[in-house]
């Protein structure tokens, strides 16, 4: 089944903040553009191939280029290489396909088929590429920001630095704060994901490794603090960093005033929000920001707007759960009626007196066994965002579902970001959606513990 890509973010508690201790939020303006599609590799083609991690940049003409990693190709070892395209303007569509840029040397002590994750910065009059080999961080230069050559280290090979064989030292990028470059990249030593930072100032010498991100809402996986991009905006440092990829996408974003810290489970001080988006990197032009991003599908980059703004607050009521609209809701599968109650059974931090609580009992019990799925009555969507309340279990067959109210297709889905049955109001954006009619499907397929959700209604923001 495949989703519209957006923007899903839970909004940052700051009922103790000042408005001048507020971070900002990124926000997705106007409609995605897919840039690039999934490239024509000739005999390395593959049909389970996808572009993954990437990098875009302006080169030395003017023209902008982006290099992604191509995964699951018919190259040997971990299938994974460079390719290229080209494009006169930032935001124009189908890029021109340029070819394979670059594939692991296995003298250097690269990994057959292990290049990841290529980060293209311009210092000095030069252009300088950091990649990972799988194992280690390495670099390349380049004078027209197209043609990269290795940098080959002291011990004959390209590796810079790394967290050790075998933890999967990539994903790097970097940014230059005061007179020292902070690189940002991820590994997961004990099976741990964490995102690291060495500095440098001459890209030879780098410092040893701190760890700047790590557990939270995530936890800590291998694969919890993918894709680290950070940015500088109006004094606040910014970390953008992945956890799940394809049509269900979520990066997390982190604030801080230190750029070697953003929190170690400790997202009460630094977490800002969360983005249906993959792998995103932050793209500046003519003072316009821009957001490029993995297509849900796994099958090319795309584009858009990113403005940041104060956090928007709650505004009024879409679905008003009072006594007539509960009565126009429908059961879709499932036994028994439309599940709503008014429970104080928990801290569900009710937003109306009214939700549905698919685990909720006339006797006050918890009830997990109970499945099924109900929908709205239809309503016209009319505003780019609007804010959610949803909680209960973090199971992906537990979910809200916003569904085209005629063709019966599957615009977006909200889950509950964490288990609890709090509910926090999570930001949708519909600027794509403006216009249609929709129905609001409550689905919980899922027994067990935790095998429930809680639904607090739709509001329009302000």
């Amino acid at each position: 089944m495949r989703y519209h890509c957006l923007i899903i973010v839970l909004l940052l508690d700051a009922t103790s903040l000042t408005n001048a201790d507020q971070p900002l939020m990124p926000m997705v303006e106007g409609p995605w553009v897919r840039i690039v599609g999934n490239p024509d590799l000739g005999e390395l083609t593959s049909e389970r191939q996808q572009p993954v991690d990437f990098a875009v940049w302006q080169g030395a003409d003017g023209t902008w280029q982006a290099w992604s990693c191509i995964r699951n190709t018919k190259l040997g070892g971990h299938t994974r290489l460079f390719y290229r395209w080209e494009s006169e303007e930032l935001t124009q569509p189908d890029w021109r396909p340029m070819g394979i840029a670059m594939q692991a040397d296995t003298s250097l002590g690269e990994d057959l088929g292990g290049l990841q994750a290529p980060h293209v910065i311009r210092e000095g009059g030069r252009y300088h590429m950091f990649y990972g080999d799988w194992n280690h961080i390495c670099h390349a230069v380049s004078e027209d920001g197209k043609s990269f050559e290795r940098v080959i280290q002291p011990s004959g090979k390209t590796g810079l630095f790394s967290e050790g064989r075998g933890v999967n030292t990539r994903d790097i990028m970097i940014l230059k704060v005061g007179g020292l470059w902070h690189g940002y990249y991820t590994a997961f030593p004990n099976d741990q994901g964490a995102v690291y930072a060495r500095t440098t100032s001459d890209f030879t010498s780098w410092s040893e490794s701190t760890v700047v991100s790590m557990g939270g809402l995530t936890e800590t996986g291998r694969y919890t603090r993918e894709c680290p991009h950070v940015v500088e905006r109006q004094g606040r440092y910014y970390l953008f960093r992945t956890q799940m990829y394809g049509a269900n996408a979520i990066s997390t974003v982190y604030h801080s005033d230190d750029p070697l810290m953003f929190g170690i489970n400790q997202d009460e001080r630094y977490f800002v929000t969360r983005l249906a988006v993959a792998a995103p990197e932050i793209v500046q032009h003519q003072g316009q920001d821009y957001i490029v991003a993995l297509t849900p599908e796994l099958d090319g980059l795309q584009i858009a707007r990113l403005d940041w703004r104060p956090p928007p607050t709650v505004g009024e009521p879409v679905l008003r759960f009072d006594e007539q609209e509960r009565g126009q809701w429908q059961r879709v599968s499932g036994d028994g009626s439309v599940p709503f109650t008014n429970s104080t059974r928990d801290e569900f931090n009710l937003p109306q007196e009214y939700f549905i609580g698919t685990a909720e009992t006339e006797s006050g019990q918890l009830d997990d066994r109970r499945t099924g799925s109900w929908q709205s009555p239809v309503l016209t969507l009319t505003e780019p965002r609007y804010f959610i309340y949803v909680s209960g279990g973090r199971q992906e067959s537990i979910y809200v579902a916003f569904v085209d109210a005629e063709t019966d297709e599957e615009l977006l889905r909200v889950m509950s970001l964490e288990s609890t049955n709090v509910m926090k109001p999570q930001l949708i954006h519909t600027n794509r959606l403006i216009g249609r009619r929709v129905v609001v499907r409550v689905i919980d397929d899922a027994e067990g513990g935790w095998g429930h959700i809680n639904f607090g209604g739709l509001y329009t923001t302000r």
